[in-house]
Parts: structure tokens; sequence; C-alpha cells
């Protein structure tokens, strides 16, 4: 630790707020608050003591009974650390599971935190340890490269500070993977013209009258990915290489001109390199064992802004070994069924809505059931001036479906009869810290582990983001969805009296309670996490509503500790956002669905207080080395100090608790400084509210 710090400019200790000696951002004698244990309250002491003796037997316990946390506590309280060293070794190393997970793989975040920021980059045992699991699995060694290049600098106020350390740590461990992964590939005879299609293919050379020619997937040639600036490459260096190279447009992208242009040029480039031994590094849907085959140039999106150019693309893939496979595997068939079935639902769906279209424009008005707190009267009124087809209205708010956008792939690309192929959608970021980004995710993915443990409807949204390097990555885009500014701006260039009330209830129609349900689900979880994690800029560019309706969050910059506004913080003291529009989505204050939302408040901060280790774990051992370094902890210990606090407030039994949430409903519901902000987004960025 020292010697890295070495690396840190004086002025650069100023502005994190450390010490002047060294960059000691573990070090608590160097915070205002008192001191606070890196895990918990209790006596560090104590908890080993008591980890020690749940785990004596732990040779004799399989991977998946040993709790991966657990080790990890140990690996950060242990004076003497050989036990935890020896339970490391029998953990679960990774998991294709989304849920619940309990694998290394995981946690690599808090492992290299603990690795870099805790002195351990010359601990024999901690280092041979990696070194082994990176040897015995490829997605776990790749993931081990992309995290400790993300912490191989810093970027503050643009200006970069390396840690050499960590990068020399970086070239051994490269060094050494390249030769235990690499590969003898076995070269296939290909047919000229089955060759030049593959090899044009997604470029402007390909030409679709060679559709014909059928491409089988024994005529892919996998191979390692060659960069664009070399002529040769590594096994090891090949999804690695990729990713850099996509990665490489997004930073020259901002100064092209036009963008558009330059980026499909860049891709097709790439294209011309693909199919090869490259992958998505995302676990859900088991999505890493897919092998990309080709980039849809045509479908890229920019989303210009005045310092970054993000941008949309989808990519082709296919599982290899399922094409190997002689049987056909039961899933997908009946994946194939469902999408028969929905395919014939919304053909329904859309005859139901017509037929109930003109059956609601007849009426006098919506279902008591769900009738908002409006009069009779004008209920009536809007609903006969508004004689609309929001069926069409939701496909121009939500866009092309998602099925559709893959079938209508699929139909213009060789590789359609592969039985594995699929659509993966993704967007490719630069000059963000999605070190903080993947952190908020791997907080919100162990808050819906809890609330499955504890057999909650609650809903939350979980979407995979993997950090590349320093100040970039990639992340899973949310398809089937619209921002609730969007949705907004689409409504009010119609009618400016559609309320997203009525939009709910002309759009879902008999869908309405499911959607209505789904909706209260997901706004009661994300109401949890707001408050516990104090999420901010929650203006609706950052709130998605999804066709099913339920709601769902994005952009996690501000959390924890830091809040936009430049002094002004209009979202200050605002437990949540709670606005009246979406009590009247639920049927109201007296409604049974709201009802439904207080007592889902009310159990799942029950389950989250029961469970609040596992977050508080995670936040500890990530500030105990990153520190200042992430701006979600500028306030230093005071932080970590109000987020255990709201987790545990001054309630004695379940019946002060039930009090306490229903205040911070009441506290939350259309608070002014919540509609303030809006108000403020809406002047000075145009988004709707």
């Amino acid at each position: 630790m020292a010697e890295i710090g070495e690396e840190i400019t004086i002025k650069r200790k100023k502005q994190y707020g450390l010490c002047s000696k060294l960059w000691c951002l573990r070090c608590m004698n160097c915070c205002k608050a008192d001191d606070v244990s890196i895990l918990t309250s209790r006596n560090r002491k104590e908890l080993s003591v008591k980890l020690m003796a749940k785990y004596q037997n732990a040779i004799q316990l399989n991977p998946e009974e040993i709790q991966v946390l657990d080790v990890l506590i140990l690996l950060y309280t242990l004076d003497e650390k050989s036990w935890a060293y020896q339970y490391l070794y029998q953990c679960k190393l990774i998991s294709n599971d989304e849920s619940p997970r309990n694998d290394l793989e995981f946690y690599i975040p808090q492992l290299m935190n603990y690795l870099v920021f805790h002195e351990e980059m010359l601990n024999e045992n901690i280092s041979q340890f990696i070194l082994t699991s990176c040897i015995h699995n490829f997605y776990f060694a790749q993931l081990v490269y992309w995290t400790l290049y993300s912490i191989s600098a810093i970027i503050f106020n643009n200006q970069v500070t390396e840690f050499q350390k960590v990068k020399l740590y970086l070239q051994n461990l490269i060094k050494r993977m390249v030769l235990n992964h690499e590969t003898n590939y076995e070269i296939k005879e290909q047919d000229e013209k089955i060759k030049e299609l593959i090899s044009t293919y997604g470029t402007p050379q390909f030409d679709q009258n060679s559709l014909k020619c059928l491409i089988l997937p024994e005529h892919i040639q996998l191979s390692k990915y060659i960069p664009l600036d070399q002529q040769e490459g590594y096994d090891f260096m090949s999804c690695i290489n990729f990713w850099n190279d996509i990665i490489s447009i997004s930073d020259k992208l901002k100064f092209a001109d036009p963008k558009i242009i330059s980026l499909r040029a860049d891709l097709s480039l790439i294209n011309t390199r693909l199919p090869a031994n490259v992958y998505i590094p995302f676990v859900k849907d088991q999505l890493r064992h897919y092998t990309i085959l080709n980039i849809v140039v045509q479908e890229t999106k920019i989303f210009s802004t005045k310092e970054r150019a993000p941008f949309y693309i989808c990519l082709e893939v296919y599982n290899v070994e399922k094409e190997e496979s002689k049987f056909e595997d039961k899933r997908e068939r009946k994946n194939s069924e469902f999408n028969v079935e929905l395919s014939m639902l919304s053909d329904f769906k859309s005859q139901s809505n017509l037929a109930m279209s003109q059956v609601s424009n007849q009426s006098l008005g919506v279902s008591e059931c769900y009738e908002i707190e409006l009069s009779k009267k004008e209920d009536q009124k809007k609903t006969n001036n508004v004689v609309l087809d929001f069926e069409k209205i939701g496909q121009e708010i939500f866009g092309e479906d998602s099925n559709q956008i893959s079938e209508r792939i699929r139909q213009q690309s060789p590789y359609s009869h592969f039985r594995s192929w699929r659509l993966v959608h993704l967007i490719v970021k630069t000059g963000d810290n999605l070190k903080q980004e993947q952190f908020a995710l791997q907080l919100i993915n162990q808050f819906q582990m809890i609330f499955q443990k504890e057999r909650l409807p609650l809903k939350l949204t979980t979407y995979d983001i993997q950090s590349l390097g320093p100040s970039s990555g990639i992340m899973e885009m949310v398809k089937d969805a619209a921002t609730i500014d969007s949705l907004k701006k689409k409504l009010n260039s119609i009618d400016k009296d559609i309320t997203l009330s009525l939009f709910f209830k002309k759009y879902y129609g008999s869908n309405l309670h499911k959607a209505q349900r789904n909706f209260c689900c997901s706004l009661a979880a994300y109401s949890l996490i707001c408050y516990f994690l104090q999420i901010k800029d929650r203006h609706n560019g950052n709130i998605l509503l999804h066709k099913s309706g339920k709601i769902l969050h994005i952009d996690f910059g501000f959390f924890i500790s830091i809040s936009p506004g430049k002094g002004l913080e209009f979202e200050k003291n605002v437990p949540f956002k709670l606005l009246s529009e979406y009590i009247d989505v639920l049927g109201g204050t007296k409604s049974e669905m709201f009802n439904l939302f207080r007592k889902l408040f009310f159990k799942g901060f029950v389950a989250c207080q029961k469970h609040q280790d596992q977050i508080l774990l995670l936040v500890k051992m990530m500030y105990s080395g990153h520190g200042y370094t992430l701006p979600c902890f500028s306030k230093g210990e005071s932080a970590i100090h109000e987020l255990e606090s709201r987790f545990n407030p001054a309630c004695s039994n379940d019946g002060e608790i039930s009090v306490f949430t229903q205040n911070l409903i009441n506290q939350s519901l259309d608070n002014w400084r919540a509609k303030w902000y809006d108000k403020f987004q809406y002047y000075f960025q145009g988004i709707f509210y």
C-alpha cells in the first residue's frame, strides 16, 4: 500500500482528503468521524472467532456450503490469515446461475480491492491463490484482468494517476495466462464461396444475394481475434483485444464528424475479423458461453453528449456446444414453442385491444375497481376526447419489440438457421467511472437476492455491467422499456390531458391489474433501495417503464453520499421519489394496490434489516480500499455511519418499524423537493415531468 501511495502527489492527497505521509485510504486515523470496523460495528475479534467456529470442519464441507462472504470477512479481519487462505481454496469459484450468487467470481471486486489496497500484491499466499484460480478457469482469469486494469489508474478532474505496481502485476499475470491458455487450432478447409460470405458479412462488401448459400456451424473457423493495430495475438488476449478495439472506437468517436458514418465504418472493419473466439463477459443467461458471430452495423445508435459518445450495438452470437450437440436442447424447444405462443398472443392482443377500444369508446368511464380519484364526469370527458389507438402509441413509445427485432435481423443473417442463434443488445461507454456503476449493480443484485430469500414479490431489474478499464466498459441494454421522460413527451405531443394513469388503463386494457401489480412490486423495491443507498438524480430520464408495467432505474452516478446540484441539493432529505401520479396508477391512496405497496415496503424493510450485513459488508470492504477514489464515498467515514443507521432506526419491535416505514412513505409522497428537482431538470435539460 505504501509503495502505491508513493505514486500519488501531495496535491492529489489533499484533493482526496488524505494524510500527507502516504496514500492511506483505509487509515481510520485520517477520518474525522469515529472509528468504525470496516465490516460491522461488532467487535472484529468476536466476529472472526464466531466464523472460525462455524468452519472448523470446513474440510468436510462442499463448496456450496461455504459462504464466500464469510471467507472474505476472515481475509479482511484475521491477523493470521492461513485459515482464510485454506477456506478460499474450498470456495465455489464461478457460477453459471444468475441467483443466488455464492461464488468468488461475484466478489472479485472485493477480492481485488483487498489485493491492491491492503498491501497484498507481494503476499505469496494470496497471489498464488489468484494465479491458481486463473489457471483453473478462463472466465475467472479474464474478469480478474478487467477488474485489476480498472483500478490500475484513478481519473480525477481529468488528471490520471497510474499505479505502476498494479500494471506490473497485470503484466506478469498476462504472461502466465498466455502460457496456460494457448490453443492449437485445427485448420478447416472451406469452400471459397462460403469463406467469402463469412468474411464479408457485416461489411459494405456483403452481397445479400449470397444468402442463398447455406452456412453450417461446422463451416465456422474459430480462432483468436487479431486486434486492428496488430498482426498476431494470443488466445488469452483474444477477447480482451476485441473489447479494446470496441472501446477505442468510443474514445475517438467524440471527435468524429459525422459520428454515425465513422462508427459504422470502424465496426465493419472489426467484422472482417469475426467470427472469432470472443464473447460477452456476462453471467446472465449464460451469455459468456456464446461466441460473437457478427456486429449488426446498421442497427447501431449513438447517444451523444457534450463530452462523451456512448453507443448502442447489437451482436449476433451462438453457442458452439449446443450446435455440436446431437440432441435438441429441451429448453430451447420450449422457448421456440413459447415464441410461437407469444406471436399468437400478440395477434390475439391486437384484436382484443381493438375490440376493447371500441367498447371503451362507447362507455362512460373506466372500471370502478381501478377508478382514480377524479370525478366520473371528468374521466368521461377525457375518455371521450381521447379516441386514440393506444396499441400504436405504445409501439411508438417502447419501440420495436425485442422479439420482432431478433426475427427481422435473423431473417437477413446467413447464420439464421443456427438453433442457438440469438441477438444481444449492449451499450459501450467511455469517460465514465463504471467501477461505481458496477458496484451499484452488485449491491442491487444483493438486495434482489435478499427479497428472493425472504420470498417477497419485490422486483428489481438487474442488468449486467462490466468495467473494462479505468473509465470504460459495457452494459446490457434494457429492451422493451422507455424512459418516463420519452413516454411523457410522446403523450404530451398527442394530448396534454393524457396522464400516466390514463395511459396505463388504455394501453394495458384487460391486463391492467397485472400491469398495476408489476408497477407496485417494482415501485416498492426501488423505493427501498433508493432510501437505503440514497440513490439520487432520480429525474424521469433515469426512470424507465417496461412494457410489462414494472418500473426500473438506471444511472447510479449519485448514491450513498453524493448528490447532484453543486450545493442546491434539491433531493436532500427526500427518502425516495413517490409522486402522486405513481399513486394514481395504483388506483389512488385508498386503493387496494396502494395498500399492497405499503405492506411490501414494510416487509421489504424488515427483510433488508435482517440481512443488512450482506450489504454493509460489501460497502465497507470497498470503502476500506477505494475510499475517496469512488465518488460515492466522498463524505468518508460519515457515509458509512449514515448507511448503517438507515438500516437500524430507533425501533424496538416490528410495530415501531411499521410506523417508521409508513412515515417514510408519507414523507416521500409528493415531496416538494422531488417535484422541484423534476422542474429543475425540465427547465435546464428539457426532461419532462
